[in-house]
């Protein structure tokens, strides 16, 4: 029986040939996965201008990082990390930089090759699902960062897919357009959860790696290392903060609203059964209708308690149930800025000009996120970038250094 064609395997077909070092499909292909995103299609010959670094296929890993939306959207980034370590770290290192300074200034045969492949997993996965998908917003970075003592060249390619998940009421369903999934023992996928989306359940959850003591208190789940998934996975659900929670009232409420009427049902039919059986007992005219000086005479006191008690509530100037009842706090002005306002914020409070590690480490935000904003803001002039060793220097227009500035200003 023939199988549809699925997204992973257009993934093996069109990414892998890219040389993005996806996840692969293993069912009939006798295919691997390449590690480098640096890949040639042909061998390189001596006229070529790419770095050493550019022919090389030697990545220690690769991290498909899947941020999900509650709208069901997901941001893709496939993550690159070379250690730079051994007798050639130093030619390794400088290559590499060269080949980043090209990759962020051009939009190489390597990035429009990914911006194509992941059009075609887009539509494959349209074709799969009966979803309306689509491949947008397209970003690229390369740099080089300490971790841990030790020096990384990585390289970011990401992308929006537009109804990569499937969404219900109250959730938020990953997997359906996963087949015969498989990675290598150098590849890592990370499922985050954005914002508004809390994890409900993964599957499968015996391989699964998380921070925290439950599923329910993380925002990052992985998989790593060489494995084969089942149809459908990995498969995560999430549920949108607050319908839990919603819901759980709402059948309490229902629960409690049934109870009441049974009761009620319950009352009436006993006293017209006792009323049935009691001859001498009042007839129903005489309970339903009582005369007019009973009327007076019992809804006297009744006024007399009420007046009371609003003399004694405003004796003692106590609130009402209403006016205890506190208002939600009104958003905050830092609330209210966007991620750009927020860095151009920053790095004025700290004189106009900061170190991009800086700026990660003030926002609390991912490495991957603060360097594709920056990329952004640069190409819209917000701010400047100045390379200088390893790190970036990050400018507000008038604080560039002296190094940026051209001769010709005063």
């Amino acid at each position: 029986m023939n199988r549809p064609v699925s997204v992973v395997a257009v993934v093996l077909v069109v990414l892998c040939v890219a040389g993005l070092g996806v996840p692969t499909a293993m069912a009939g292909t006798g295919a691997t996965s390449d590690p480098s995103p640096y890949a040639q299609s042909t061998a390189p010959t001596e006229t070529q201008s790419q770095p050493a670094i550019a022919q090389s296929q030697d990545f220690d890993q690769t991290t498909f990082e899947i941020t999900v939306h509650q709208n069901g959207s997901a941001t893709w980034t496939i993550r690159h990390e070379r250690r730079f370590e051994g007798e050639n770290a130093s030619e390794e290192q400088d290559a590499f930089e060269e080949f980043a300074e090209e990759f962020e200034s051009e939009e190489t045969d390597l990035y429009q090759r990914f911006v194509n492949s992941s059009k075609a997993m887009a539509a494959s996965g349209a074709e799969q699902t009966d979803r309306e998908m689509e491949a947008t917003n397209f970003r690229r970075s390369a740099r080089v960062e300490e971790q841990l003592g030790t020096t990384h060249g990585i390289v970011e390619m990401s992308f929006t897919w537009e109804g990569f998940a499937r969404v219900d009421d109250g959730t938020v369903t990953v997997g359906d357009v996963f087949e015969d999934l498989y990675i290598a023992d150098d590849q890592v996928i990370e499922v985050e959860a954005g914002d508004g989306l809390t994890f409900d359940r993964v599957d499968p959850e015996a391989d699964a790696q998380y921070a925290g003591n439950s599923l329910e208190n993380t925002d990052t789940v992985r998989w790593s290392g060489e494995q084969q998934f089942l149809d459908g996975q990995p498969r995560t659900v999430f549920v949108r903060d607050g319908v839990a929670e919603g819901s759980a009232v709402t059948w309490q409420l229902a629960a409690a609203g049934l109870l009441a009427l049974a009761v009620i049902v319950g009352a009436v039919w006993y006293h017209r059964r006792r009323t049935d059986d009691d001859g001498d007992g009042p007839t129903p005219d005489a309970v339903a209708e009582p005369d007019d000086s009973e009327a007076s005479a019992s809804s006297a006191p009744a006024a007399a308690a009420a007046t009371a008690g609003v003399a004694e509530r405003d004796a003692d100037d106590e609130p009402s149930v209403q006016e205890t009842q506190s208002e939600p706090d009104p958003l905050t002005d830092e609330e209210l800025l966007t991620d750009e306002d927020r860095v151009v914020k920053l790095i004025r409070e700290n004189g106009g000009r900061m170190k991009q590690v800086n700026i990660v480490e003030e926002t609390g935000w991912s490495k991957s996120k603060v360097s594709m904003l920056l990329s952004d803001m640069e190409e819209d002039g917000t701010i400047s970038k100045l390379r200088v060793g390893r790190e970036n220097i990050i400018s507000l227009d008038g604080f560039e250094p002296e190094a940026t500035k051209s001769p010709f200003e005063e």
